[in-house]
């Protein structure tokens, strides 16, 4: 068994005997004189069981030294295994340790048998523990990722059937991917689609927008802390690297990292552990990692605004989502994708795109790509007369009387719409993180909401 235990006992010959007797069933067997080192060792070791004496001070048999320990190890972690060593006939102390939170006891003289068993049980008990702690921090974030929705990766295409061979080639190895692209191209979706054809598919995908992190949250979102670590800490939380153990790490904005989270980033990927803040225990990091950006990488590596050495971790396999403009047939599909979907979101049944609306959109340039079209169709949907879109109804504005060139691109009003659209529903409906990832206050923010009926 590869784990450790604590021994705590004032009595030397005990501390003596009890590592001789494990010291062929765990991995590391520490012993103790004094409880008052078990604070320093239990912050910076990973302990599976606890086994302590009841009685520490001269003359002393009440056992309430145990008990008062006993409590305090359990006040700073709450999953700890701690057995309490009795002597013979104290059963009422040994009662009293179990209801004050002890998982068994040891009552001396003890059989070895039973001991070993007993202390194989609380190591089980220990990682079944630590399991369930896991479990539930990846079921709070499958629960958000369940909630949130999320669309397929649609397109036939040449350009999307070169995309689509290369995730088919990449998704089944664990190497690490960098996804380039315009803002709207559908980076995260190529992302979920690697992971979903991938054997990690069974468990998480976490998407961190690291846009959306200021520098100095980012060691708690993606590495955790413990209770205490800073003022806000309240109990412990696991970061997103923690929760997406065995599964996959989307970071997304990646070139938006500052250079000293670059290179935290960076020693997690060359030693794959990681510390919470407040803890100088390492974990184990188990993750696929997939990168995306809209920013050119090698030219801020030549700016020294990106590291080199991040860069080549990052990018064993280099993807690029191609713009919506060059996507051919694709854009009056997904744009009739849009349509049923947001017609029956909406209650228009019958709801179809006129032919000139049609010919404009297929005109357009899209700069915002596909989520700017997806935009443009619901609010097409919401703001048509009768039972047909027409290309004003898609370009606030336009009649088909326009020229191509007339209707090609959106107005500012429309892309700073997209732009606040596309913030608030990338930060989770989190108006605080959105303002701050716009650059405007939120008072600002919420005037603009109003101004577009968002």
């Amino acid at each position: 068994m590869k784990n450790s235990v604590l021994i705590v006992d004032d009595n030397q010959a005990v501390l003596s005997a009890l590592a001789q007797l494990l010291e062929y069933e765990v991995e590391k067997v520490i012993g103790i004189k004094s409880p008052g080192l078990i604070p320093g060792i239990i912050e910076t070791q990973e302990i599976d069981v606890i086994i302590m004496d009841m009685n520490f001070s001269r003359g002393s048999t009440d056992g309430q030294e145990g008990i008062t320990w006993l409590k305090r190890i359990l006040q700073d972690d709450s999953d700890a295994v701690v057995l309490m060593i009795t002597a013979y006939g104290e059963m009422d102390l040994a009662i009293e340790a179990m209801k004050s939170g002890a998982t068994d006891f040891i009552a001396k003289p003890w059989d070895n048998d039973k001991l070993v068993a007993t202390v194989r049980s609380g190591i089980m008990l220990k990682e079944s523990r630590k399991k369930v702690r896991q479990l539930k921090s990846k079921q709070d974030h499958l629960s958000h990722y369940i909630d949130a929705g999320h669309e397929k990766l649609y397109g036939k295409s040449s350009e999307m059937y070169r995309v689509q061979e290369t995730i088919r080639k990449v998704a089944p190895s664990d190497s690490n991917v960098l996804v380039l692209g315009e803002n709207g191209t559908g980076k995260e979706l190529i992302a979920r689609e690697i992971h979903q054809a991938s054997s990690r598919s069974n468990e998480v995908f976490v998407h961190v927008d690291l846009g959306a992190i200021s520098e100095s949250l980012f060691e708690s979102e993606l590495f955790g802390h413990t209770r205490g670590a800073f003022t806000d800490a309240k109990t412990d939380k696991a970061g997103r690297i923690e929760i997406a153990s065995g599964g996959t790490l989307f970071l997304d904005e990646i070139g938006n990292l500052q250079p000293t989270m670059q290179t935290k980033l960076l020693n997690v990927l060359q030693n794959r552990e990681i510390y919470r803040i407040g803890s100088n225990k390492p974990q184990a990091a188990d993750f696929r990692l997939i990168s995306a950006t809209n920013q050119d990488l090698r030219a801020m590596i030549s700016e020294n605004l990106f590291r080199e050495d991040l860069y080549y971790r990052i990018n064993t396999i280099e993807l690029t989502a191609p713009p919506l403009r060059e996507r051919g047939q694709d854009i009056i599909d997904l744009a009739n994708y849009f349509l049923e979907k947001y017609r029956a979101k909406h209650k228009r049944p019958g709801l179809r795109f006129s032919t000139g609306a049609l010919d404009a959109i297929q005109r357009n340039q899209w700069p915002g790509n596909v989520r700017q079209l997806q935009h443009s169709v619901e609010r097409a949907v919401l703001m048509a007369d009768g039972r047909k879109i027409e290309a004003g109804d898609i370009f606030p504005g336009a009649s088909e009387r326009d020229s191509p060139d007339e209707i090609r691109r959106p107005t500012l009003a429309q892309l700073e719409e997209i732009s606040i659209r596309d913030s608030i529903q990338r930060n989770g409906g989190n108006l605080s993180k959105a303002a701050r990832e716009l650059g405007v206050a939120r008072s600002t923010l919420y005037n603009k909401m109003k101004s577009y009926g968002i």
